[in-house]
């Protein structure tokens, strides 16, 4: 029985063999089992020598379960830390607190870490210095960041997207070298990002109708399949940023050009048809925060305060003007 939980504890916190080293070093260097020079390097031998990490496991198992000198619950606490050492250890080598710092960045590495999961992606490796000029170099590896841990929620807060990040990075198969040069990849490809603000400018004082065309517009985009559904008028621009930052840094100029050139096409089709109103910005901000909390447009809300209200109703108050 005792082996049993011990072998519970190990095998749902290891899953590579950085995990299964750095467990077995806690265990000597904490002293959950005591022994000597000659009889430490025979079992770390033992361990090291087996054919998978499954039986690697089954293996520290039974040897705690030989050599240990804390009762089942004290083990079983001594576990649990280690496992959260562990995650503390992989989170800081992520660098999770740079990488998840502003509520923008974080949905771009939500998103980001959806699109290219178990894809291929170019990692900057180093640069050379020839002849004063720097060369990057770089190399193609496979993102194994498993995106099954970035689940959408109604409504998904930055807050639950960062967990769900830190748990991505807690189980990556990674080193510790390769986590550092991952988060450093990861930083790299933000600072393209952080320096766009093309679509906030935009957004800025962007009315509700304005929203509502810009949101129905990007779902041609590809990258609208890796963010999430908006549950408010600012989710959705949140939603219109991070399409935005997943687009390549090379097509950004391109599309937020053409963006902008459609939106002004419409807005100039509308007017020539007859189809826009001129309202004050004052009422018209008023208009918009009724369709935000009915979620409807502008045009909804106007037609069914006309269909419902009866018609003397509506004279009367026009009159009292």
């Amino acid at each position: 029985m005792q082996k049993q939980v011990i072998h519970t504890h190990l095998s749902t916190a290891i899953h590579t063999e950085r995990e299964l080293a750095f467990f077995w070093g806690k265990i000597l260097e904490e002293g959950l089992i005591e022994l000597g020079p000659e009889r430490r390097k025979s079992v770390t031998a033992d361990i090291e020598s087996q054919p998978t990490l499954d039986k690697a496991i089954k293996r520290l198992s039974v040897i705690i379960d030989k050599e240990i000198k804390y009762s089942l619950e004290e083990t079983g606490r001594f576990l649990k830390r280690t496992k959260d050492k562990l995650h503390d250890e992989k989170l800081k080598n992520y660098d999770i607190k740079n990488l998840c710092d502003e509520d923008r960045k974080t949905n771009w590495l939500w998103c980001y870490i959806r699109k290219n999961s178990k894809k291929r992606v170019m990692i900057l490796r180093h640069k050379e210095p020839q002849k004063g000029i720097i060369i990057e170099n770089f190399t193609p590896i496979t993102l194994e960041l498993d995106d099954k841990y970035l689940k959408e929620k109604r409504p998904n807060t930055t807050e639950e997207k960062r967990e769900q990040i830190e748990s991505c990075f807690i189980f990556s198969p990674y080193s510790e070298k390769e986590e550092k040069i991952l988060s450093n990849h990861l930083k790299s490809e933000w600072l393209k990002n952080s320096k766009r603000n093309e679509m906030i400018k935009w957004l800025d004082g962007c009315h509700h109708n304005q929203l509502i065309w810009a949101y129905e517009h990007i779902q041609k985009k590809e990258e609208i399949k890796y963010t999430w559904t908006p549950s408010s008028t600012e989710d959705r621009k949140s939603v219109l940023v991070a399409v935005y930052d997943l687009i390549p840094e090379s097509d950004k100029k391109k599309f937020i050009d053409k963006f902008r050139s459609t939106w002004s096409s419409k807005k100039s089709r509308n007017k020539q048809r007859g189809d826009t109103l001129e309202i004050e910005n004052e009422v018209l901000d008023k208009l918009d925060k009724l369709a935000e909390e009915t979620q409807s447009t502008p045009q909804d809300v106007i037609k069914k305060l006309i269909t419902i209200l009866d018609w003397d109703e509506i004279l009367d108050i026009l009159e009292s003007e």
